[in-house]
């Protein structure tokens, strides 16, 4: 996810100085002001960033949440996990799936009614609060509330670093628990089934950093999907 690569950006350009400007932060992420804005809004609402005057550091949690998730991603949502669940998107998603799980896409357009900014930030809050273990989604891409004892295997942080994991049994376990493996009791999709033109074992197989790439192209389609006609 763009927020998590910036989130790291922000850690490695503050070592040196504490703070970082927005106009640097946005120069060196490649993204606009304005959504380097919005972006350390909300993980200053998170815990994970302190920002104040256009000005930026990291937290504690946002430091060490940003140079795990590369090398032990289960941890790093270990750690994310009571940040999310203190966050107002998670009893807001509460309420909505009182009832049963709900498709991602509707429950993304519930969060955000009513809120400010671009239409796809329901779908970045849905995504945070899966990595957050709030939320579990299912093959189907339906999203569910996540049980009292839900935690993602641990991985060992053997990795190089600024590299995520690449062996597959650490990558389907991760993979499983973000929701795209069959649930118990469950069948899993035909082989011919595929999301983006990958089947339901190649995303499992996939290395985290290609798997947080492969996420934003499904959010890509999504936009595009939903984007007024002109």
């Amino acid at each position: 996810m763009q927020q998590i690569k910036t989130l790291a950006t922000l850690a490695r350009l503050a070592e040196g100085t504490g703070e970082v400007r927005r106009s640097v932060l946005a120069q060196h992420t490649g993204r606009s002001a304005a959504t380097v804005g919005d972006c350390m809004g909300f993980l200053a609402d998170v815990g994970l960033v302190r920002a104040a005057q256009g000005l930026y550091a990291v937290t504690d949690e946002g430091r060490e949440f940003a140079g795990l998730w590369q090398r032990d991603s289960a941890r790093a949502r270990l750690l994310l996990h009571p940040l999310l669940a203190a966050h107002w998107s998670a009893p807001a998603a509460a309420r909505h799936l009182a009832d049963g799980p709900l498709p991602q896409e509707e429950l993304a357009k519930r969060i955000r009614a009513g809120l400010p900014g671009v239409p796809l930030r329901g779908m970045y809050l849905v995504e945070w609060l899966v990595i957050g273990l709030v939320l579990v989604r299912d093959e189907q891409l339906r999203v569910h509330l996540a049980p009292a004892n839900h935690q993602p295997a641990p991985e060992p942080a053997d990795g190089p670093a600024g590299e995520a994991p690449s062996e597959p049994h650490k990558d389907n376990a991760s993979r499983t628990e973000r929701g795209t493996g069959p649930r118990p009791g469950q069948a899993g999709p035909s082989a011919g089934t595929t999301l983006l033109g990958l089947t339901r074992q190649e995303v499992q197989a996939l290395p985290d950093a290609r798997y947080a790439a492969f996420l934003d192209g499904v959010l890509q389609t999504l936009r595009g999907a939903h984007a007024p006609l002109t």
